[in-house]
């Protein structure tokens, strides 16, 4: 067993160009101009309006320098598509996946070609629409039981309150039964884990990974952590010699084409990307959406009638009828413009490549960003509003392949997207029928944009139960 900490990039991998360090007479798009290290500073500051000036200063497509490399930012549609999907395998993953490679290993929102095909395909079956009936029984179960303890009129951290009940989902989900002994552990070394993904994204900061600095010793223990509450988890149920009908089981059953199983490294590193997305992910963009939906009382009623007839009480569960709800799918396809999980992709490409018009050299570090591409005022009315109403009248149908990708593109989509936004509006339609969180505060948090787009502080609320 290796720590994804200290394990060598796969050699299966495509070998990593080196940068391109000057414009070299090349034509690229324009970009912003100041001070040496303002770049920088500006990015560092608050990348997401660090994209978003760029989008509006330079339009599709911008480059420029950082720690001396070339950076090439896209926004248009055709540029995302280019770049996710009709191009794809001319990049590998960037800089900021590099660094997650450090905690996921080679889990399926970090790896490679030929490794991600070959994990894709296992993975398929856990994700199957026939599974989902089960996933939804359990995460409702587990929703109305955790929302049974809130008193109304109490006082609680929204975000803390989404984590615990997305982690006591997955946690169920991927392994039957309590580990709540993990959860604070997880919790608090995920988040360290994040926030140092981001902050040591740029190229060369990686030198500092085995020097003692505190900050960077700490990304690699809670890297470390995290490694071995994913190994005990394991080792756990192979020695019980029954591998279960979990996803855990499903993920140490599955077998490649030639019948192979994963080894544990891979099933480790799946197990941890299954957690950070299916509870960290989730539970940001329902806090946001908590946030957004504070003073659309009549939302919320609309949403408890929808509850009432799309998600029972006793019976059978129809998944499609959940993800129909158009209430709910509103409300949550707005939140995922405006606070994607996952909201920018940093790339490199491998060779000479056009992308959208513009010819992006070998070695260059390309990003797309959802949480900019999202708020294009060509395509998005308002783009700064939480405005879900727009989602009415097959909007989405009317939007440019590439404007609106929550979830990703191409053969890195999420794999666990539907599995995600059940889970979203099981507890969202579960919220409105029985009590919520209500913000205290009326705006939304600052941003705290890491390697998620997480909400700054615990966001405090008051429960509100319906009907009081």
């Amino acid at each position: 067993m290796a720590s994804p900490f200290t394990t060598a990039r796969p050699q299966s991998y495509a070998p990593v160009p080196d940068p391109v360090r000057s414009r070299g007479g090349r034509s690229l798009p324009p970009g912003p101009s100041t001070f040496p290290g303002g770049v920088a500073l500006k990015f560092f500051r608050d990348t997401p309006k660090f994209l978003l000036d760029l989008q509006r200063d330079h339009g599709d497509a911008a480059s420029f320098f950082l720690s001396g490399e070339l950076f090439i930012a896209f926004f248009s549609p055709e540029g995302v598509v280019d770049v996710t999907v009709k191009k794809q395998h001319s990049f590998i993953k960037g800089v900021g996946f590099e660094r997650m490679a450090k905690v996921l290993g080679t889990g399926s929102l970090t790896n490679e070609e030929p490794i991600h095909i070959r994990h894709r395909r296992m993975m398929q079956p856990p994700f199957h629409h026939e599974k989902l009936a089960d996933y939804a029984r359990m995460m409702h179960e587990i929703t109305r039981e955790r929302l049974a303890r809130w008193d109304h009129g109490a006082t609680l951290s929204a975000n803390e309150e989404m984590m615990r009940l997305t982690f006591q989902i997955v946690a169920q989900l991927l392994f039957s039964t309590d580990i709540a002994k993990y959860a604070q552990g997880v919790q608090h070394h995920m988040g360290v884990a994040i926030d140092r993904i981001e902050r040591t994204m740029l190229p060369g900061l990686d030198r500092f990974d085995e020097l003692p600095v505190p900050y960077f010793r700490a990304f690699k223990r809670s890297a470390d952590y995290l490694t071995g509450v994913a190994d005990d988890i394991i080792a756990t149920r192979t020695a019980s010699g029954s591998l279960g009908d979990d996803l855990l089981g499903l993920l140490l059953a599955a077998r490649d084409d030639e019948d192979q199983p994963m080894t544990h490294d891979e099933v480790r590193d799946e197990t941890l990307t299954l957690i950070l997305s299916g509870h960290e992910t989730t539970a940001n963009v329902m806090t946001w959406a908590l946030c957004y939906l504070r003073d659309r009382g009549d939302l919320w009623e609309q949403l408890a009638a929808e509850a009432d007839e799309h998600l029972p009480l006793t019976g059978a569960y129809d998944v499609r009828s959940i993800l129909s709800a158009p209430v709910a799918k509103s409300v949550m396809s707005e939140s995922l413009r405006l606070a994607p999980p996952v909201w920018v992709a940093p790339r490199r490409a491998i060779e000479d490549v056009e992308v959208a018009g513009v010819a992006v050299p070998k070695g260059a570090h390309v990003l797309v960003s959802q949480y900019a591409s999202h708020r294009n005022p060509a395509y998005f009315e308002r783009p700064n509003e939480f405005v879900p109403e727009r989602w009415a009248d097959q909007f989405e149908a009317s939007l440019p392949r590439g404007a609106y990708f929550p979830f990703g593109a191409g053969t890195r989509k999420c794999l666990g997207d539907q599995f995600a936004l059940l889970e979203s509006q099981i507890i969202l339609l579960e919220m409105a029928r029985t009590a919520r969180p209500v913000p205290i505060a009326a705006h939304p948090p600052k941003a705290e944009p890491r390697a998620t787009y997480r909400p700054s502080g615990g966001v405090a609320s008051v429960i509100k139960r319906r009907g009081l």
